[in-house]
């Protein structure tokens, strides 16, 4: 802890030297026809020169800012799609004019001749690559029309999600997701299922950061993922409407609406959306059991389940503006939704012959309720014109669910004749999961490009799980003292960091070290186990680039990150699918530690990657005959060994090795490209039940995406992508490959949109995959979902054009929040 202390003392100390000595340039960006720009390319130029300072896109009103620029005399160079580049007049930024607001600049549009009678609308392209992150824009990408949260996370570059919809990012687990900066308190299939429920029409971007700083919560191995809701920037009242419909083999259906009012001194803003959509999970498994080798029994089970759900989300917000540096807010979020599973299950048992032995049915059900609210308050104040900002975020949330389960199975000799008195399971899971948390950030701008960053954070989380299981018998209902049980959670983490950053003509850096010291403390009733762990780490962070020439750039960074486990799997309940598949959690799981290194080369718009991490204590699900996990588990007289569970569970280590590539290609004005290669390679190392692992394989994820704009209006685009398959701890899955296409169409006037596509045209996205434990199980599977589907959408948006910069926060519950699965 002094060791700790002295390294904030000397970060402080290194801040106090500096003095401010760089200032702000703003301007914004018009056409010939007096409006705003947007996403026009805006480059601040030395002017004795012409060396390129630095880029910025123009926001929704054509206005851009330069901040933390150091003395001297510059020129900006502005371009956009259709328009001719234009020049400001040369200008000086010096200690008597540290903030410059340049005169307006017009761009005049290319003549008709150039355009080859092609209508080009300027807008974000569906994939940017920017210094420390991808950006997907959904609302940019046709594809997304109709289509969930989940699915529009399923098409973005680098991301795969199993069939226990496990998200990876890059071929890597642990990834945090983030609802507008805070992460959500769910995971596994709670998330999913909110995903699911969150319709893409309510969704502005996703932010892909593969090696955060220490700004961030030090958790998420492989990355984040944050999900950016919608937010109207317009002065005066505004909105939009969204309406949606889909059909696969079951049909989808949703429905939203967002409004706006903004003027210099308030701004209010919310937004409400509907989902319902129905999905299917067509599950093949086919499994073998050994006892040291030796061929013992298998059996081969089809379960088909359909799911259909439905859910209300609602966001409002307000932001204050006391003066022009001060903004204060709240933004409530709240998330009411519903999921039913209806599975039919049909298992045929082989014996040591693998001939068939007997079979059972098993009719799985779930009535499942979510009620999720999150509030935050925030506060923002900028000192100056340099940047010099404090922002403060109190978040306070609740989330609560029930889940109403039964599996009855019933157990037919091969003939269909009886064979054994029917099992049936009914379950009854109360979860109430309370998170408060709060931070401070400060950001110091300092004199020739440097900037001191500083923050603290706390948080304490509370859970308790009531799980109640009865076996219906005969003679009427009997609780199962093996099944219930009741599980506490509470957890307090206290973080801090420290970020310094310069940058030169052609280099810059960034250094930050971030400490975070958490105590847990866990209480089964059943058995009265209780566990207590208290540990302090510091994660440390560098980034470094050096421009080579105006458009190239090498970087380098490095980092250290953890990954504590989600609440639900520290849950120790132990859930029955049929009466030889269960899963559970593991309140014994430790918190993954990861280092990761990455080498980047960005010439003009392409980037390339190379990256290492090594992950140590590996939090993975694994698929395991249950003996070997669960030791004290009650086998039935009379029933079979061959029994399987699903459990998170700590590997040794694992290696990773990859190489990134995004290149944006332009074939024509009406024709644009996006690229994106992710080659790599995983080895894992551990041992369960006495089943060592050393094993790796390499990968490819390839995706394409192109999009093609027409005129009077219509647009069209393609994407295709590749999934390799990989080696995910004892699983090694299969390659699936998708095309899909879509089509758009803006009327009246510009302010309605009509969008169609059908994603997965040829219905072969579909995962499957492998688990080997070598002379113990092995079991092979794979799954039909609705990855095929027809969408159409119609969006129409009312009210004031006239844009008003908003600003981007983030709240203070950034990891709870993700462990949980809230938004």
């Amino acid at each position: 802890m002094k060791k700790f202390t002295l390294i904030v003392l000397c970060f402080l100390s290194t801040g106090l030297v500096y003095a401010q000595q760089n200032g702000k340039i703003s301007l914004t960006i018009y056409s010939d026809q007096k409006l705003p720009v947007e996403n026009a390319t805006v480059e601040l130029l030395r002017s004795k020169d012409s060396g390129l300072v630095r880029t910025a896109l123009s926001d929704k009103s054509g206005s851009v800012e330069f901040e933390n620029i150091s003395f001297n005399s510059y020129i900006v160079r502005a371009s956009s799609v259709g328009l001719k580049t234009g020049y400001s007049n040369f200008f000086t930024i010096n200690e008597t004019q540290t903030a410059i607001v340049l005169p307006p600049l017009s761009l005049v549009a290319k003549p008709v001749a150039q355009m080859q009678n092609v209508t080009v609308a300027a807008k974000k392209p569906f994939i940017q690559k920017l210094n420390d992150r991808i950006v997907v824009n959904v609302e940019s990408s046709m594809l997304n029309a109709g289509s969930s949260a989940i699915e529009v996370l399923e098409r973005s570059p680098g991301i795969t999600i199993d069939q226990n919809d496990n998200i990876s990012l890059r071929g890597r687990a642990g990834v945090i997701i983030m609802i507008d900066g805070k992460p959500t308190p769910m995971s596994g299939q709670d998330l999913a299922n909110y995903l699911r429920s969150l319709p893409s029409s309510a969704i502005d971007r996703i932010d892909i950061i593969t090696n955060p700083s220490s700004k961030y919560d030090a958790a998420g191995n492989s990355g984040i993922i944050d999900i950016r809701m919608k937010k109207d920037h317009r002065l005066g009242a505004n909105g939009t409407l969204t309406a949606g419909f889909g059909q696969g083999i079951y049909p989808k259906a949703n429905a939203g609406t967002t409004f706006n009012y903004r003027n210099k001194k308030l701004n209010v803003f919310g937004n409400y959306n509907y989902a319902y959509r129905e999905n299917l999970n067509h599950l093949i498994i086919n499994r073998n059991f050994y006892d040291n080798g030796v061929f013992e029994g298998s059996d081969d089970k089809d379960n088909y389940a359909w799911m259909p759900f439905h859910s209300n989300t609602v966001r409002f917000g307000t932001d204050f503006f006391p003066s022009k540096k001060t903004i204060i807010g709240f933004v409530v979020n709240g998330t009411f939704s519903g999921f039913q599973r209806d599975a039919n299950i049909q298992t045929i048992v082989n014996n040591a012959q693998n001939q068939p032995d007997f079979k059972f049915l098993s009719l799985g059900t779930n009535d499942d309720h979510f009620k999720n609210g999150v509030g935050n308050i925030n506060f923002k104040h900028t000192f100056d014109s340099t940047g010099k900002e404090l922002t403060a975020d109190v978040d306070y949330g609740v989330f609560k669910s029930s889940s109403i389960t039964s599996t009855a199975s019933s157990f037919y000799n091969i003939d269909g004749t009886s064979k054994a008195e029917d099992d049936i399971l009914d379950g009854n899971q109360q979860g109430d999961l309370k998170i408060k948390t709060g931070k401070v950030d400060y950001v110091n701008p300092m004199k020739k490009g440097a900037k001191f960053e500083a923050g603290f954070k706390t948080s304490f989380v509370s859970s308790d799980n009531d799980a109640k299981f009865w076996q219906v018998l005969p003679g009427g209902p009997q609780v199962d003292t093996g099944k219930t049980n009741r599980f506490f959670y509470d957890e307090n983490n206290n973080a801090g960091y420290l970020n310094f950053s310069k940058e030169y003509k052609k280099f810059n850096f960034q250094l930050g070290l971030r400490g975070e010291q958490t105590n847990v403390k866990t209480r089964q009733v059943q058995g009265d186990k209780q566990y207590k762990n208290d540990y302090f780490r510091l994660f440390p962070s560098a980034f470094f680039n050096y421009k080579l020439k105006p458009e190239q750039t090498i970087g380098a960074s490095v980092s250290k990150r953890i990954d504590r486990p989600s609440y639900g799997q520290l849950n120790p309940f132990l859930f029955q699918i049929d009466p030889t598949i269960y899963g559970t959690g593991n309140p014994y799981l430790k918190p993954q530690m990861t280092w990761s290194y990455e080498l980047s080369y960005t010439i003009k718009s392409m980037n390339f990657t190379l990256g290492y991490s090594h992950t140590t204590d590996v939090q993975n699900t694994v698929l395991s005959r249950i003996k070997d996990v669960i030791p004290d588990f009650v086998i039935k007289p009379g029933q079979s060994e061959n029994i399987t569970v699903q459990i998170p569970v700590n590997l040794s280590s694992s290696d990773y090795f990859g190489l990134t590539a995004t290149t944006p290609i332009k074939i024509s004005r009406w024709w644009n490209m996006v690229n994106n290669f992710n080659l790599y390679y995983n080895k894992f190392n551990g041992n369960l039940g006495g089943v060592a692992l050393n094993e790796g394989a390499p990968s490819a994820n390839i995706r394409t995406n192109n999009t093609f704009t027409f005129k009077k209006g219509w647009g069209a685009e393609f994407n295709a992508n590749v999934n390799g398959g990989g080696q995910y701890g004892y699983a090694k899955t299969k390659t699936q490959w998708g095309v899909a296409i879509g089509g758009q169409k803006t009327i009246l006037k510009g302010k309605a949109t009509i969008r169609a596509n059908v994603t997965d045209i040829f219905w072969t996205n579909l995962p499957k995959a492998t688990v080997t434990y070598e002379g113990r199980y092995v079991e092979h599977w794979h799954a039909y979902r609705e990855s095929r589907v027809a969408n159409i959408s119609f969006n129409y948006r009312f009210g004031n054009n006239k844009v008003q910069q908003a600003r981007k926060r983030s709240t203070a519950s950034e990891e709870e929040r993700q462990r949980a699965g809230g938004n």
